[in-house]
């Protein structure tokens, strides 16, 4: 055999192998490298005597790409037989951990794949047109390689803060509701824990409940939005932590209030929903806005549209109820909340709208859960909104998922797994001189 020189060996990074030659193909426009193992003298794999060459068969394998080319590896298969008479293995093919039997794919390609659809969260149709290769090859290499990592026990480990929140990932149709998921997140370090179907208090309790004692001691604040599914799922498993009810959703609650008598007032004062220049109509996003940060121009909007379309005051009414929930979570202290608390319900009880009637008893069912903002350093559930946002990214990728399992491996091994990348060593060893 031709001995290769060492930077072949090293410029094709697989131990084992050596190059015998490469060449680009002129009908594909893709690199060829033929290769062969470094193996001469091999035992039967059953009776250990020393085996015949039987000649040798090519094997074409897709490589990750080289030089921003596509790459294939062309590798001169050995074929042995044993001599023994008695022994009945017969005759087999060398094999080699880089290239599994029957692949299309080198193991390296496959990881590389399963990194493109997992941390760079590409689609795997996207991946597999790249590679040459079917949908399920890539996503078997995305399985193979991703499981391992997500499974790993010490990906959950060091959680002291836990978010929750649903999204939807499977939309109604003729055949099935609207589907979701709830999504389990370290608000610490803004990672994706894990994935359930469904947001009931089954499902929820069911991961908790796979969790260990002293997993679940750790946890001492939850984040949630006023879900009691959620809230219920929590007090069994971690009645010690501290509930928080995430002040983005607490608003929300208030903003969904004003749009609700926004509509009804437009309705009773026109017979229509609203157009461009109804006066309402053109207020409705200043309306969602926190009352500080509104310019004098806003202001002026905000003020003429209340003296045109807002007659009783209901709509200028409703949208100080959201800014007098506002102020619970924006006070200073747990002292300070509390007085805005009162404020917020005499309001509420002063305007007697039924829209922010509803709002204040709403309110004080989590009335604990809202004042705990303050008793926890301002707990947020921001991190776990941050994860949504990915999640939607990931499903907008992938067009949409039908496999839960599927859809579940894509979502951690993109927001819920450290990929542990090495950084690049760097170029320059002295810095270039300063420009003058």
């Amino acid at each position: 055999m031709p001995q290769r020189s060492g930077a072949e060996v090293v410029m094709l990074g697989m131990p084992g192998f050596v190059v015998l030659s490469a060449f680009k193909d002129p009908d594909d426009d893709e690199l060829v490298v033929l290769v062969q193992t470094t193996a001469s003298r091999v035992g039967c794999p059953d009776c250990g005597v020393l085996a015949r060459s039987k000649g040798r068969r090519d094997v074409v394998v897709r490589d990750v790409p080289a030089f921003d080319q596509r790459t294939r590896l062309v590798w001169r298969k050995r074929r042995w037989r044993c001599p023994e008479p008695l022994c009945g293995t017969g005759s087999w093919t060398e094999t080699n951990p880089a290239i599994s039997p029957r692949a299309v794919l080198t193991e390296r390609a496959r990881a590389a794949a399963c990194r493109r659809v997992g941390r760079d969260g590409h689609s795997v149709a996207a991946v597999a047109r790249d590679y040459g290769v079917g949908w399920h090859t890539v996503m078997r290499a995305v399985i193979d390689h991703g499981l391992p990592m997500i499974d790993d026990p010490a990906r959950l480990a060091g959680v002291t803060a836990l978010g929750m929140d649903e999204t939807a990932w499977l939309r109604a149709n003729g055949q099935h509701p609207t589907q979701f998921v709830s999504g389990m997140v370290d608000t610490a370090t803004g990672r994706l824990l894990d994935v359930v179907e469904d947001r009931t208090i089954r499902a929820v309790a069911g991961w908790l409940a796979d969790r260990d004692q002293g997993w679940l001691a750790r946890i001492g604040v939850v984040t949630l939005d006023p879900y009691r599914g959620y809230a219920t799922a929590v007090g069994l498993y971690l009645g010690h932590a501290t509930v928080v009810v995430d002040h983005f959703h607490a608003i929300r609650l208030g903003n969904i209030v004003v749009d609700e008598v926004r509509r009804r007032v437009q309705q009773q004062q026109t017979g229509h929903r609203g157009f461009k220049d109804d006066p309402l109509y053109k207020i409705r996003r200043i309306l969602l806005k926190g009352a500080e940060r509104l310019t004098s121009r806003q202001w002026t909007r905000l003020e003429a549209g209340w003296d045109a379309g807002d007659p009783h005051a209901e709509v200028h009414d409703a949208w100080a109820a959201k800014e007098h929930l506002r102020d619970v979570y924006a006070a200073p202290t747990l002292v300070d909340a509390r007085i805005a608390l009162e404020d917020f319900y005499a309001w509420i009880a002063r305007i007697d709208l039924p829209e922010a009637n509803r709002l204040a008893r709403t309110v004080r069912r989590w009335e604990a859960e809202i004042l705990a903002y303050h008793s926890t350093g301002r707990a947020s559930n921001g991190p776990t909104e941050a994860v949504n946002l990915l999640v939607k990214k990931i499903k907008r990728v992938g067009h949409g998922f039908t496999n839960f399992d599927n859809y579940r491996i894509r979502l951690l091994l993109h927001c819920g797994v450290d990929w542990q990348d090495a950084p690049a060593a760097r170029i320059r060893r002295r810095r270039p001189p300063a420009a003058a």
